[in-house]
């Protein structure tokens, strides 16, 4: 199953192909979230 030539994890996409496609995602989310954490606690302070 060779769906993911662009993923870096290469053996986790063959493994699970959907892993490839939900990287930029589930980082973007992390980001997000980080970064809303961070602001709100800096406003409550």
């Amino acid at each position: 199953m060779r769906h993911c030539k662009l993923c870096k994890f290469s053996a986790l996409c063959n493994d699970l192909p959907g892993v490839c496609v939900l990287i930029p995602y589930v980082a973007i989310a992390v980001v997000a979230t980080s970064l809303g954490y961070l602001f709100v606690t800096q406003e409550l302070l």
